[in-house]
């Protein structure tokens, strides 16, 4: 049976590899015929894979048994019998990648073969050198610790011999310094001579007023001098010969007005800040003022100059003499501005317009008695106008536009039309405040409210808002009107017939010693001063000097 199997396969594999043979066959013959095939098209070579597809089943079904793997076999052959030219490029484009990869992984491989050779020898070269110099090293130690004392005794010699050498040649040489050919002194060392040029500037500045600054190439010239006990300066010296020279020359700056040379600044920057600051002191920025030009009348320059230090000026000293003509203390009638500034400026202020009084009559109010019911209110108009200066003063004011902001508010009074009565006592009484107000302290015995106060209370005390007016309880004349101790401000009206009212803690007098006052007369404000808790009145009433209770009089 298995024989038979066995005989079975043989016989299929040998159908299908003639199946193969014939593509085979085929591929050969176009291959011997290239005539036919020549310029062969991508559809006909398609027409033709189709073509070989439909072949290939059909020959493979007609065979007893043909796998999967045989089939894809025959598949392939008619695939690359189709489209040769494509597979064999394929095939070309893979093996020339293939190639290129493996020679690149060769040629790193070879790469990291040599690094690795040459660490390792590298690495034994110097481990080779390291350990000779240490053998060496251990050796010289080994002979200094032999010849120690010798070795001490050489080391000392030469350092010695080297500083006496060093100490007689510095001891020798010296250096001259001289300012444009003129002989300041003798240093030890060039170095001294920079130090102190460094610190020149300070110490020159403090004395000139200015900030000066020297350039050491160029205006110190040093000429080496030896011999032996040479007098040079020390450094303190060399500060002071430099300092107090009176002949420095200097690059300076010179503020020239009119190509006439004025003042003379120690920089650029400080000449140029002058020149700003005379601009903004006949200019001040002030509220409103919008400046379009400032601008000097005569030609004003800035040069470089070469000048002595004592030419050169303080420059709050250079700023007054062009503002004013002089650094003393004149009085400013006097001042004659060396420069002349013009400034035009579009201001913008506001002026009030004023109020009127409206007087309205009022019947209940006496004939010499006026009271504001309101206050006037100025009105506003918004102007703006292109001014002129010279030197800060105004030449020219040119209004442009003039805008109302509000319009004025006229004030009002009453003015009493009622008679004024009698200015002596009636016999009758008013009660002296017409405001709404409080008892806070009733007349007779009492706790003091306040240290020092009395226990007795000789009147009656009425809280009310400070300001409002108090007026005379009847007509009569004023016998005190002042300060006097614990009532504060305090106002006295004789009555006649020995009656007498008191006023006391106000905040205003209006009445003066003498005056005669009608009843109702507005007398003083209401206050808190003298011995008070707050804004009240404090009334009395006295008959023959004997204090009475207010309230009975108008019950």
């Amino acid at each position: 049976m298995e024989d038979r199997k066995d005989q079975q396969l043989n016989t299929q594999e040998q159908a299908y590899d003639g199946t193969l043979a014939v593509y085979a066959t085929r591929k050969a013959l176009m291959n011997a015929r290239p005539r036919r095939y020549h310029g062969e098209g991508v559809l006909r070579r398609t027409i033709r894979l189709v073509k070989g597809l439909k072949e290939a089943k059909k020959q493979a079904s007609e065979l007893d048994y043909c796998s999967a793997e045989n089939r894809r076999d025959l598949y392939k052959a008619v695939f690359k019998d189709a489209y040769a030219p494509l597979v064999a490029s394929f095939e070309n484009a893979a093996d020339t990648l293939w190639n290129f990869l493996y020679s690149l992984w060769y040629d790193l491989l070879e790469i990291g073969t040599f690094i690795i050779n040459f660490i390792i020898k590298a690495w034994y070269y110097i481990g080779a050198v390291l350990l000779f110099i240490r053998d060496k090293l251990w050796d010289v130690w080994l002979w200094l610790d032999v010849h120690k004392k010798a070795v001490f005794q050489i080391f000392v010699t030469v350092v010695t011999t080297i500083a006496v050498g060093l100490i007689l040649v510095s001891s020798m040489s010296a250096y001259e310094y001289s300012y444009y050919g003129r002989k300041l002194g003798t240093a030890r060392s060039k170095q001294e001579v920079y130090q102190m040029i460094d610190l020149l500037g300070d110490k020159l500045s403090e004395n000139a007023g200015a900030n000066i600054s020297f350039d050491a190439e160029r205006d110190i010239e040093f000429k080496r001098v030896f011999g032996f006990n040479q007098q040079v300066d020390s450094k303190d010296d060399i500060l002071n010969t430099l300092t107090y020279m009176k002949d420095y020359r200097v690059t300076a700056y010179a503020i020239n007005i009119n190509g006439k040379q004025t003042v003379i600044l120690d920089k650029e920057e400080a000449a140029k800040a002058i020149i700003e600051a005379v601009k903004t002191h006949f200019a001040q920025p002030q509220e409103g003022y919008e400046y379009s030009s400032v601008s000097f009348a005569e030609d004003i320059t800035v040069e470089e100059v070469n000048v002595v230090l004592s030419d050169i000026w303080n420059p709050d000293d250079a700023e007054r003499y062009i503002e004013t003509g002089t650094i003393r203390n004149v009085d400013e009638s006097k001042y004659s501005p060396l420069v002349t500034v013009f400034a035009s400026a579009k201001v913008t202020y506001d002026s009030e317009t004023p109020f009127g009084i409206v007087y309205k009559r009022n019947n209940s109010m006496y004939l010499d008695e006026v009271r504001l019911v309101s206050e006037g209110i100025p009105g506003i108009q918004r102007i703006v106008a292109l001014v002129q200066t010279v030197n800060g003063k105004e030449v020219s004011r040119l209004e442009q536009s003039n805008t109302t902001i509000s319009d004025p508010v006229d004030a009002v009074y009453y003015q009493g039309t009622k008679e004024i009565p009698t200015r002596s006592g009636t016999g009758t009484w008013i009660f002296p405040l017409k405001t709404k107000y409080t008892i806070s302290d009733y007349f007779g015995p009492r706790v003091a409210p306040i240290a020092g106060a009395s226990t007795n209370h000789t009147g009656v005390d009425l809280a009310t808002p400070g300001g409002s007016p108090i007026y005379a309880a009847d007509g009569g004349t004023v016998t005190y009107a002042g300060y006097r101790g614990s009532f504060g401000l305090l106002v006295i009206v004789n009555h006649g017939g020995m009656w007498e009212t008191w006023y006391a803690h106000c905040s205003s007098v209006l009445v003066k010693v003498g005056e005669d006052v009608y009843q109702g007369k507005v007398i003083a404000r209401v206050g808190s001063t003298g011995r008070s808790t707050g804004n009240h009145l404090h009334f009395e009433v006295r008959y023959k000097g004997t204090p009475l209770d207010p309230l009975s009089l108008f019950r």
